[in-house]
């Protein structure tokens, strides 16, 4: 936004002057034209509300109080903010959707908050003229959005019947997206009923858009006062078979967590059986792998505990997998001691011709090694010296490798302590210990965190990021605390 003041001055080589107004910070070069042309003080674009021959008469004796402005010069919106100015208000919204004028749609935003009843009127109506074009404009949505919230009645009608038709397009768009969800808030549930009707066209595609999967969350998320269509009819009959493949989506798995958390049980059964029966598939995806966390979380009984049989048959291969081994945090944080017996007694049971056990195995490995830090700082005391005694038997491989270097530091350093577990917090200490052969190594800090050796372990490490667009799955492995 730039406001400018204008002083007198001439310019070498031409004959245009130009003139200051010290009641307004603009000027006109005077060859634009006599007062009374489309550039002068009486102009639609910037005069004051009532453009009448009172203030004609006033700009011909030298006392008018109007803007001047030049075609030359940025809008002065500052001056146009001020409450007693109107200016033509489909002008600044032309500049919107033709140039994608990111300073006019803020302006107007402003102006419907701080204007006149009848500004607010004349504004939106300009608005609901183009309501379409500034719906997909990356400026102009957030203008279309204001108007819900500004709008008479009859104008978000106005721009409810501008959206209809349309839905499908406008869910998909980058921007478009953003409209329809504010609608869906703001529009009666006749308008709203018609607007899910179109959505319900195209439910495959549209379920794992990466637009329209967030007007699918917003579709969960509403509450109707009368009877709600049958979404979920809709939706279970078009996904049948297809759960796995969304909840394997980078925004599937957002829309399926939404199901589980919004819709009655009746609704989101068939989802949750089929997610179930593909279970050791989806724990293994990048992104499904959260949908098994929110089940092992969030769910109801009897599927937690489906879940549990299966993630615990599975323990050792899931422990060392770069996904599924957040389940199995997840369980064992979750599932209280009961279930880190159960999951102690599958890793460490091993086979008579290999003596070495699966949790020597799961300790060694890149994304393993934490769940057995983890249980060392935080289960019970006889299931800390449990897990340790079957280290101590295995300390010359563990030393030996980069990941069970650590489990085995951990257990070395509380030799000689009470128990395993006395410092809680150690694993994030910045204690020290020294090594065979005079180096110095961090015993108690993750890799990666502060006051730890400084490796930086992107996934099952310190950091985990799970974007989804403007939604984010964010986790830190902390293991000082459950």
């Amino acid at each position: 936004m730039q406001v400018g003041r204008k002083r007198n001055q001439s310019n070498a080589g031409s004959n245009s002057s130009v003139v200051w107004s010290p009641e307004r910070d603009h000027a006109i070069p005077a060859s634009f034209g006599a007062v009374g042309t489309p550039l002068s003080a009486h102009s639609r674009e910037f005069t004051p509300s009532l453009h009448n021959a009172q203030n004609a008469a006033a700009a011909a004796i030298g006392t008018s109080t109007s803007t001047y402005m030049a075609l030359t010069e940025p809008i002065n919106y500052r001056h146009l903010l001020e409450r007693s100015v109107n200016c033509n208000w489909k002008y600044i919204v032309d500049k919107i959707v033709n140039n994608n004028d990111q300073q006019a749609s803020i302006f107007l935003q402003q102006k419907l908050k701080i204007g006149s009843p009848e500004q607010k009127f004349t504004i939106i109506e300009a608005i609901v003229e183009q309501a379409y074009p500034l719906m997909i404009n990356r400026f102009g949505n957030f203008l279309v959005q204001r108007c819900f919230e500004h709008g008479t009645p009859e104008q978000i009608l106005g721009i409810a019947n501008a959206i209809q038709g349309k839905v499908l397009v406008l869910a998909m768009d980058a921007f478009g997206c953003h409209v329809v969800q504010k609608a869906l808030d703001c529009v009666d549930e006749t308008v709203k009923s018609a607007m899910v009707m179109e959505l319900l066209r195209r439910v495959a595609d549209t379920v794992v858009h990466r637009y329209a999967c967030h007007v699918w969350q917003k579709l969960f998320e509403l509450r109707w006062e009368g009877t709600p269509p049958a979404i979920m009819s809709y939706v279970n009959k078009e996904l049948k078979g297809m759960w796995t493949q969304v909840a394997l989506g980078e925004t599937g798995s957002l829309v399926v967590q939404n199901i589980f958390e919004n819709c009655i049980e009746e609704d989101k059964r068939p989802c949750i059986e089929e997610v179930l029966e593909n279970l050791d598939i989806i724990a293994r995806g990048q992104w499904g792998n959260w949908v098994i966390q929110h089940m092992i979380e969030h769910g109801a009984a009897d599927d937690s505990a489906r879940a549990l049989d299966i993630i615990i048959f599975n323990a050792v291969s899931y422990s060392m997998d770069q996904f599924a081994s957040k389940v199995i945090e997840k369980l064992i944080k979750c599932g209280g001691p009961e279930v880190v017996d159960r999951y102690l007694a599958k890793i460490c049971d091993g086979r008579p011709e290999r003596p070495r056990i699966p949790l020597i195995d799961i300790a060694s490995d890149a994304h393993g090694n934490y769940l057995i830090q983890y249980i060392l700082h935080n289960a019970t005391k006889p299931q800390r010296d449990l897990v340790a005694s079957q280290i101590r038997k295995h300390m010359v491989s563990l030393r030996g490798s980069k990941w069970g270097s650590k489990c085995a530091w951990i257990v070395e350093r509380y030799k000689n302590q009470s128990g395993i577990g006395a410092n809680v917090n150690g694993i994030a200490s910045n204690s020290s210990t020294s090594q065979p052969g005079g180096s110095t190594v961090i015993t108690g800090g993750i890799p990666g965190s502060p006051g730890s050796n400084g490796s930086n372990i992107s996934q099952n490490g310190i950091h985990h990021h799970h974007s989804h667009g403007g939604h984010h799955h964010k986790e830190r492995r902390n293991f000082n605390m459950m």
